[in-house]
């Protein structure tokens, strides 16, 4: 049976969008934080909404309630950069250039271990893997700090990119409803309302995962600071935003993060280091069993095996991104599987 010109119109409309897609990778950042910040929004603008109207009957018009959140949003942020922001900047820069010196006395330290090993009496294969192993670490730290801080600098290179983000993130808020109709009225009215159950779930999938792991990150990063400030390790607002950061990588985020506040430990004492590694296997005993079944539930409800291959196959294609939205995507794969497996039997 041939196929109609308007099967062929769509196809070919399908393949120039992925065609453009694949060419225009710089708009994904804007657009992946614009799509973070409506998720974090919209519950906010629901509010704000329902808010009764001063000058006549009914509620806050939307795009009002919009504006609302984000002077709220605004306000929070003003506050977070006047008593966190301005203080980390300062931490920050004086890490930056404390680094050289504190790479320096890693490397010195390094080399005083493989000294110690070496009049060991061991056997000179087992030698061989303890000089080695001290090695690799030494170069993996000094390679994650420098990560660490091009890492920063780059995105800040970005900030005339993301002037865009309150904007796109305005509309998508205002139109988010006509936006959802229009992309599922594209399709045939046969399976209108199947695509409509499976744009439901994946957004209720996205939004549980990206709401819940903020707060995650928010307390982990809170814990670190106050973990850090009371044992006297150097730069805690660094050490407890980075913690933040990297746990938005599940499983092995958390091991990353834990690496430079056991080094600069490690640069003080041995002994702070050992209580240091203790005090992050407690805190990720505490957020594994207390903090994700509270907040996260199950809004991702991967197996564990899942979440491993997938980090396994972003860090293979796109690294510590790809090992960030490993999961989500995942999460979105499984969902869209799980409804068109059983698309005829429904």
């Amino acid at each position: 049976m041939p196929r109609s010109p308007v099967f062929w119109f769509r196809t070919t409309i399908i393949l120039f969008l992925i065609v453009l897609l694949s060419q225009v990778t710089s708009i994904y950042l804007p657009v992946i934080l614009s799509l973070v910040l409506v998720f974090m929004l919209n519950p906010i603008v629901d509010r704000c909404c329902r808010i009764p109207c001063l000058f006549g009957r009914g509620e806050l018009p939307r795009s009002v309630g919009i504006l609302l959140a984000f002077v709220l949003t605004g306000a929070g942020f003003f506050a977070i950069a006047a008593f966190i922001l301005l203080p980390f900047i300062r931490e920050f820069n004086e890490f930056v250039v404390d680094l050289p010196r504190l790479l320096k006395k890693l490397q010195i330290l390094m080399i005083g271990l493989q000294q110690q090993a070496s009049l060991i009496e061991i056997p000179d294969n087992v030698r061989d893997l303890v000089n080695q192993g001290i090695a690799k670490a030494t170069a993996f730290s000094v390679d994650l700090a420098q990560r660490i801080v091009n890492a920063v600098f780059s995105f800040a290179s970005q900030v005339v990119e993301l002037v865009v983000v309150p904007v796109l993130s305005y509309y998508l808020l205002k139109d988010w409803r006509s936006l959802h109709s229009g992309f599922i009225n594209a399709f045939s009215p046969s399976i209108r309302n199947h695509l409509r159950s499976v744009l439901g779930d994946m957004g209720s999938v996205i939004s549980g995962y990206i709401q819940g792991q903020l707060i995650i990150s928010l307390i982990m990063g809170v814990l670190v600071f106050i973990g850090m400030v009371a044992m006297g390790v150097s730069y805690p607002l660094v050490l407890g935003l980075l913690a933040a950061l990297t746990e938005a990588i599940p499983v092995v985020g958390p091991v990353i993060g834990a690496v430079p506040a056991i080094v600069l430990a490690f640069l003080i004492s041995p002994e702070l280091a050992v209580k240091v590694i203790l005090f992050y296997i407690v805190i990720q005993q505490v957020e594994n069993h207390l903090i994700v079944p509270k907040i996260m539930g199950h809004s991702i409800d991967l197996h564990p095996i899942l979440v491993v291959v997938s980090l396994l196959i972003g860090a293979s294609l796109y690294g510590v991104v790809g090992m960030i939205v490993a999961v989500p995507v995942a999460a979105l794969l499984q969902v869209l599987t799980r409804h068109l497996w059983y698309y005829n039997e429904r």
